[in-house]
């Protein structure tokens, strides 16, 4: 065996037992490589403005923003979780003394209401039926249970650390990182590695423009939206969309169900409304606004980010979203790559 094919072998199973080792982290990591990559330029700026210690300086806001845009959704769905508790409560008395009869708008929901509302009186429609049901749901949280539940928690929390102290580590380190990642894509590729990894690195740019901002942008204007109709807790709401928003079409699924809701209010016109206006909306993002940022910034066919974003989704959960497009972006590098290839060497000049 030649030396540089055992130093190769060598130097990927390094890397294969590293990856193993750190199989649990991945998700974390790979999180954190897609908040540095996407938010580089920002971080650069920063840098540029607190000039000296620039870069340890703008590295711990940025993390500090990442942990706080994390946090604010959790600290504002407890906050109104424990407002509503008191209500619950009360709830919970008059169920045990008269029952908890379905509420009228329920029986005139589309589609389902008469199903939902005999459902609704089978089960908690008599007096202390409420809290059957929940001392039956109650009854199956057992201790090996409840000892999953905690080591689940303990691995998520350990997965935000991880994600959290390696995103620092990027931001304070990421300029050498970068240019040893680049030299050894020259040596074991050449230049043509170089340009197939700034298309992916557009590619990921794009593709969190795409979803997340795209996806802010519509959870904004639904939230308006959902407050002229007045429907109950509209920023809740304009959340939930643009979360849903972040998935292509996914949106609809939550301005569908508030306008669901009005039609069984019998506000029908303001039902209509809120639905066109928002089918109008999500039409316009996810067919002209988000393919702008995603296809536009790698140069990849529309149709083959879609398809990246639905298959990264199966594949890789929700980090799916991000890495399907950027792989699909590689591919399209590598394929245009071959192809001038193949045309330059197979192509003979014309005379002069």
């Amino acid at each position: 065996m030649r030396p540089e094919t055992a130093r190769t072998a060598a130097v990927l199973g390094l890397f294969v037992a590293v990856a193993w080792l750190l199989r649990d982290a991945l998700a974390a990591i790979g999180w954190s490589c897609l908040i540095a990559v996407s938010t580089w330029p920002l971080h650069e700026r920063l840098r540029r403005r607190l000039h000296s210690r620039g870069r340890f300086v703008s590295a711990g806001l940025l993390t500090v923003a990442a942990v706080l845009l994390l946090l604010l959704p959790i600290v504002y769905l407890t906050y109104y979780g424990l407002r509503e508790i008191p209500t619950l409560l009360r709830v919970w008395e008059t169920s045990n003394d008269a029952g908890l009869p379905a509420p009228d708008w329920l029986a005139r929901f589309p589609f389902v209401g008469a199903w939902a509302s005999a459902q609704w009186s089978a089960q908690v429609g008599e007096p202390g039926a409420l809290s059957d049901f929940i001392h039956g749901l109650v009854g199956h949280f057992n201790f090996r249970t409840g000892r999953s539940l905690v080591i689940e928690l303990g691995h998520r929390a350990m997965s935000i650390f991880f994600c959290v102290l390696v995103l620092y580590f990027l931001y304070a380190r990421g300029d050498a990182l970068a240019t040893q990642f680049r030299k050894i894509i020259v040596r074991t590729f050449g230049r043509p590695g170089l340009h197939t990894v700034r298309l992916a690195v557009a590619a990921v740019r794009g593709t969190v423009n795409g979803l997340i901002l795209v996806g802010l942008g519509v959870a904004a204007v639904m939230a308006i939206a959902y407050a002229v109709a007045r429907v109950p807790h509209p920023a809740f709401w304009g959340l939930i969309t643009g979360l849903l928003g972040i998935v292509p079409f996914g949106a609809v699924v939550a301005i569908a169900a508030v306008a669901l809701y009005l039609l069984a209010l019998q506000m029908q016109t303001t039902a209509l409304v809120l639905f066109a206006s928002g089918a109008v909306l999500i039409f316009v993002t996810d067919h002209f606004v988000r393919p702008l940022f995603i296809a536009g910034s790698s140069r990849i066919p529309l149709a083959l980010a879609l398809l990246g974003i639905v298959g990264g989704l199966e594949t890789f959960g929700i980090l799916g979203l991000f890495v399907g497009p950027t792989l699909m972006a590689i591919v399209v590098a590598v394929w245009r790559q071959l192809a001038s290839e193949r045309v330059e060497r197979h192509v003979p000049k014309r005379p002069s």
